[in-house]
């Protein structure tokens, strides 16, 4: 996270470590480079060895709230740090958000108006004010939560540093998303690539780096086209810094960068795209002169001459004096889900969405799409799956791996999606097995609850095509086959809860007696 690093701008004025020792320099000048998730790393490695070091207190929860580490940790060590570091303006924004990390909200309150009737003034009085608005959010909104559930996608798709923005291509056929594990030993910072996941029968359990955007500078996801064709990413690097590019795609391949022209891109940092399914119209986020704030977002139409037109500014339904970032439109093209870090949220960046009316095009009232998949933390993008069970998110919960983690969503009210399998009878084994076409009416097929052992559901067999036809939804369960003229068969059939295809074929090889 890199959302606080203002409230920071203070710190390069404080005191250091009067008898530094090489670790501790080392810390203090990523400290002073904004560089808060080496620094953290650092700190945290003094901590260990000094757990009441005032000082390592300071500096370690600062990077914990700016670096996105288990920032809700930061409370224990800035309440350390508070005698020496209270005064500060800008420690009580700190203590501020490390109080709402923790869903303690009158204390998150008091340390606002500390902050904001501070009389040495280093922050800005209208941030205490802001976030004050945003602890009253979250205290309204976790009493009405959504009823959906988080399971966390795993080592092979987490790591212990952040895993954010996730997108799914238009047809779910892999899931990416921006990281920053790795480390460069030679500017010794940890920078940003987009990583995918292929699609496993509806899961996503293992990441690819996606070759034909990463390189040695730094990558960030941008969006996707919902025909298909592109992702987009913003590259900071040399050759261009906080523009935005494209790669095209064809299924899971990925091959090309492409600069986006003028003016999508502009002199002005532009963060994030998306493309509709026609390919005719872009919505981005830039910081570009004439806009209401900070980054907000604009809409360009394709040109009969392949060019696109002057970007327009969403207005004032959309956007804010503060940033709005991340636009994606649905698959139906009918909403925009975008995030921003306004009055609206409840603490960082919250998603909200849009209606487009159809006939005009104009965008409606954003709504926040509410808590849990808006907390304290920032949270910019949610993917939706094709069936509309599930979604993606990046969150920091309670098992996450390291920062912030993906995770997959199910939304509880929604009917799960069954599964249909064809379940062939086989006489014999291997490649000489064949349709059982035996009509004997005693054969039958009985799904158990593997859990419980109760009986799902019982199943007669249709000796027309030699096969049982099954629906199950997500779970874990024991079909057995029996019948006068054979021997009884058993076999485990597990239901992913991930989207997938519809429809199974499943074979069992029967011994006839």
């Amino acid at each position: 996270m890199r959302r606080l690093t203002y409230l920071l701008a203070f710190a390069l004025t404080l005191p250091f470590f009067a008898n530094a020792q090489s670790n501790e320099r080392e810390a203090n000048f990523q400290f002073k480079q904004a560089n808060y998730a080496l620094a953290y790393r650092l700190y945290n490695d003094i901590y260990k060895k000094d757990t009441n070091n005032v000082d390592v207190n300071y500096y370690l929860g600062a990077c914990r709230i700016c670096a996105g580490a288990a920032p809700h940790l930061a409370l224990n060590n800035l309440l350390k740090a508070a005698d020496k570091y209270g005064s500060k303006t800008d420690f009580q924004l700190l203590l501020a958000y490390a109080y709402l990390y923790n869903y303690k909200f009158d204390e998150a309150r008091k340390a606002c108006d500390l902050a904001k009737d501070a009389k040495n003034m280093d922050g800005r009085p209208e941030d205490a004010v802001l976030l004050k608005k945003k602890i009253d959010n979250a205290e309204r909104m976790i009493k009405t939560p959504l009823n959906v559930s988080f399971v966390n996608l795993g080592k092979g798709i987490n790591s212990e540093l952040n895993e954010e923005t996730p997108m799914l291509s238009a047809n779910d056929e892999m899931l990416l998303y921006t990281t920053n594990r790795k480390y460069d030993n030679v500017i010794k910072m940890y920078t940003y690539d987009v990583l995918f996941s292929p699609s496993d029968m509806g899961d996503y359990k293992k990441n690819r780096p996606a070759a034909a955007i990463n390189s040695q500078d730094d990558e960030f996801l941008a969006g996707i086209s919902r025909s298909g064709s592109h992702v987009f990413f913003q590259l900071q690097g040399v050759d261009a810094f906080q523009d935005l590019l494209a790669t095209e795609t064809n299924g899971i391949n990925m091959k090309g960068k492409l600069m986006l022209p003028e003016p999508l891109n502009s002199k002005s940092a532009e963060t994030a795209i998306c493309e509709s399914a026609s390919g005719d119209t872009m919505i981005f986020s830039s910081d570009r002169a004439g806009g209401f704030g900070c980054r907000d977002l604009y809409m360009s139409i394709k040109l009969p001459t392949g060019n696109y037109g002057e970007p327009i500014n969403l207005g004032k339904n959309i956007n804010t004096k503060y940033n709005e970032d991340f636009p994606m439109l649905s698959a139906d093209g009918k909403q925009l889900f975008f995030c921003s870090d306004g009055e609206e949220s409840m603490g960082g960046f919250d998603i909200f969405v849009s209606d487009i009316n159809p006939e005009t095009g104009e965008f409606g009232k954003p709504r926040n799409i509410g808590y849990p998949l808006n907390d304290v933390f920032d949270n910019k993008t949610i993917a939706y799956s094709l069936d509309g069970r599930y979604a993606y998110v990046s969150a920091i919960r309670p098992d996450s791996y390291g920062f912030a983690d993906l995770y997959r969503v199910i939304f509880n009210d929604k009917d799960p999606s069954v599964k249909i399998y064809r379940v062939k009878m086989k006489q014999g084994t291997g490649e000489t097995a064949t349709d059982f076409a035996d009509t004997d009416s005693s054969i039958k097929a009985v799904v158990y609850n593997a859990k419980t052992k109760t009986v799902f559901g019982t199943y007669n067999y249709n000796a027309a095509n030699s096969q049982f036809t099954i629906a199950l939804p997500p779970g874990n369960y024991t079909l057995e086959v029996k019948g006068d003229k054979i021997q009884d068969y058993s076999t485990k059939v597990n239901v992913s809860s991930a989207p997938g295809k519809k429809i199974e074929n499943l074979n069992c090889s029967l011994v006839v007696k």
